[in-house]
């Protein structure tokens, strides 16, 4: 079995993405995939005139700050994305199930974060964030095993019932783990992890997870938290690939992007 992420960003190809991933299923694979939705919520809080923030961590991670209105935001935008995977998978003659609702995920709401704004630290009690506790292994499995492919929102449901914004990466790592994958492939609008953001040759292939300390340093942005992803699967093989090639999963498979071995 194999997860993937396919990221939510700008300049994503998941046409590309999901016409390979069809056909590999249809070779006899087992696939979950979890996808982003940060490019369409940003489109759809654009148009509704709402202004979105970030939250930038002590430790330099960025993430969406999600108040009470951007969490119907991400919600909505979240399901919408879900819903066109899903129907295009279903399109290549993929039984694709959309798993947009916080069914699967289970998550502590971060009740108080720490951020750095214009140089200060700052308390944060409003975000609707948080933190995976858990993942309902049994529901994809029961999927897995009756022919069906999962598609998989990072939405999450908190102790209280409420919906939480949790960070697909993390969704599809802790799905990798809970599940005993045998590779958690990561794909996004870059190589891999790269020694130089100019240099696209610069991307390092190969690194055991035990020695992913010595690379943490090229890690800049959103590939921060892919590494972090990466050590939480904790399993034997993650890829840090590019969906913008012909047939990126084929290309990841093959010995293309980063690849961390445990």
């Amino acid at each position: 079995m194999i997860i993937l992420k396919v990221g939510g960003g700008a300049g994503v190809d998941h046409d590309a993405v999901l016409k390979n991933l069809a056909a590999r299923i249809q070779n006899g694979e087992q696939w979950v995939l979890v996808h982003g939705a940060s490019d369409a919520t940003n489109k759809l809080t654009e148009q509704l005139g709402y202004e979105a923030q970030t939250i930038t961590s002590p430790g330099g991670h960025t993430s969406r700050y999600t108040d009470a209105r951007i969490i119907e935001i991400f919600s909505a935008a979240a399901g919408s994305v879900n819903q066109q995977l899903t129907a295009t998978l279903t399109g290549h003659d993929i039984r694709a199930v959309g798993l947009a609702g916080p069914n699967i995920i289970f998550a502590e709401r971060k009740k108080a974060i720490r951020a750095v704004k214009n140089g200060r630290q700052i308390i944060i009690r409003d975000d609707f964030s948080g933190k995976i506790t858990g993942i309902n292994a049994d529901v994809l499995t029961t999927l897995l095993d009756n022919g069906f492919t999962p598609v998989i929102a990072p939405l999450a449901i908190g102790e209280e019932g409420e919906r939480l914004n949790v960070d697909g990466d993390l969704v599809a790592a802790n799905i990798a783990a809970e599940m005993k994958a045998d590779t958690l492939i990561i794909l996004s609008n870059v190589p891999g992890l790269m020694r130089d953001l100019n240099q696209p040759d610069s991307v390092v292939d190969e690194v055991a997870l035990s020695e992913l300390d010595k690379v943490e340093g090229f890690a800049e942005g959103r590939m921060k938290k892919k590494l972090i992803a990466a050590q939480t699967a904790g399993i034997s093989r993650v890829i840090l690939g590019d969906s913008r090639l012909e047939a990126p999963l084929d290309a990841a498979l093959d010995g293309g992007g980063t690849h961390i071995i445990r």
